[in-house]
C-alpha cells in the first residue's frame, strides 16, 4: 500500500502557488537497480530500472503493480494508453493490459523488423509512443502501440566511432547526436530530420563545453543545462533565446514534451516548471525526502497538472490543482 500523501512546495521567483500540491511515493528502487525510465499521463503513471522491472500505478482502482520483475535489459522508455503499458527495451518493446491482471498484450522484437539486419542495437530512444532504433549502419523509427516501422537512411557510425559520437534526444522526428571527437575543443551539436535526413550543425551554442543536458524542445528549439541554468536555443535563427534562473543547485533532468512549457529537476529536490516562451516561472515545488545523491542519471515527466519524478529513494508523484496556465 502507498504511503499517506505528502505535503510539497516551495517560493518561486515569478509566481507564488495557490495551494500546496500533493505528493505521494509511488515506486521504491531497489538497491543497486535505479528507476531508468519514467511516465505518466491521464490513466497512470509507469516506471521502469535498469535491471528491467517495469511498474504500474493506475489512477482509477489507486493500484501499484509490478508487470515484470527483471530482464536482461535495462528499460530505456515507457508509454502508457488507455489499455496497455508498454516498456521499451534494448531489443525490443514489450506490453501489457492495464487492467489487472495485466496480462501480456504486445510485443515487438527490433532485430526482427529488417531481415537483412544481423546487428545487433546501439541505440533505443522514445519519445511519446514513437522509438528510435539505431543499429550501426541503418536507423528505424517504431511506432509501438501500431508496431509500425519506418526505415530511415540515417547511419550513426557516418558521425565517427561509438566513443567519440552518441544520440543524446529524439522528438519523434528530429535525433540530436553530441560529438566529443573535436578533443581539446567543445563538444559539437548535431540535429538530423529522420524522414528527410536533413543535419544541422549547431557550432554556435554558448558555452558548449559547459552543458550537461541537452533537450529538443518545440519545432527548432533546444533546451540545454549549464549547472544550475536552464536555456533556451533556437537553432534555425542561431539566437540564444532565453536563460532560465531560478534553481539554487545543479539541474539533474529535464522535460520538453510540452510545446509551450519546459520543466526542470534540480539536486535540492526542487521541480520549476517555465513558461518557455517568455520565461516565467509558473510553478516551483519542492519534493519531501528525496534525495540525489547516487549520481545516476534522474528522470522527469510532466502531463497537465501530474509531476513524475525519480530520485535515489525511487520515484515520486506531484498533483497541482490545475494545470500550468499559458497566457
Amino acid at each position: 500500500p502507498l504511503p499517506p500523501p505528502l505535503l510539497c512546495g516551495g517560493p518561486c521567483a515569478a509566481l507564488a502557488l495557490r495551494s500546496m500540491p500533493r505528493c505521494s511515493f509511488l515506486f521504491q528502487a531497489e538497491l543497486g537497480d535505479p528507476i531508468s525510465s519514467i511516465f505518466v499521463n491521464d490513466v497512470g503513471c509507469m516506471a521502469g530500472s535498469m535491471l528491467g522491472k517495469v511498474l504500474l500505478y493506475n489512477f482509477e482502482d489507486g493500484q501499484a503493480d509490478t508487470l515484470a520483475a527483471f530482464s536482461d535489459e535495462g528499460v530505456r522508455g515507457l508509454y502508457l494508453d488507455q489499455d496497455i503499458g508498454y516498456a521499451t527495451l534494448t531489443d525490443g518493446c514489450k506490453g501489457w493490459q492495464r487492467s489487472s491482471p495485466h496480462l501480456q498484450a504486445a510485443s515487438v522484437n527490433f532485430r526482427s523488423l529488417d531481415r537483412k539486419n544481423t546487428q545487433s542495437v546501439k541505440h533505443v530512444l522514445q519519445r511519446g509512443p514513437w522509438s528510435c532504433v539505431m543499429f550501426p549502419i541503418s536507423t528505424t523509427i517504431v511506432n509501438i502501440t501500431k508496431q509500425e516501422c519506418q526505415h530511415r537512411a540515417f547511419k550513426l557510425f557516418d558521425f565517427g566511432s561509438s566513443s567519440e559520437v552518441a544520440p543524446c534526444d529524439f522528438d519523434g522526428e528530429t535525433l540530436a547526436i553530441v560529438d566529443r571527437s573535436n578533443v581539446p575543443g567543445p563538444p559539437v551539436f548535431r540535429l538530423v530530420q529522420l524522414e528527410r535526413n536533413e543535419h544541422v550543425e549547431i557550432d554556435s551554442l554558448p558555452q558548449a563545453h559547459r552543458v550537461t543536458l541537452v533537450k529538443l524542445w518545440g519545432a527548432s528549439f533546444l533546451a540545454f543545462v549549464i549547472e544550475s541554468t536552464l536555456n533556451v536555443y533556437d537553432y534555425r535563427s542561431k539566437a540564444h533565446t532565453l536563460t532560465l534562473r531560478g534553481h539554487s543547485t545543479e539541474i539533474l533532468a529535464v522535460d520538453a514534451s510540452d510545446p509551450e512549457t519546459l520543466a526542470s529537476l534540480a539536486k535540492d529536490a526542487c521541480v520549476k516548471i517555465w513558461n518557455g516562451r517568455t520565461g516565467e516561472c509558473l510553478h516551483s515545488v519542492y519534493i519531501p525526502e528525496a534525495s540525489f545523491h547516487l549520481g545516476y542519471p534522474y528522470c522527469l515527466c510532466v502531463s497537465g497538472h501530474r509531476i513524475a519524478a525519480s530520485a535515489d529513494e525511487g520515484v515520486f508523484l506531484m498533483e497541482l490543482d490545475s494545470s500550468p496556465e499559458i497566457p
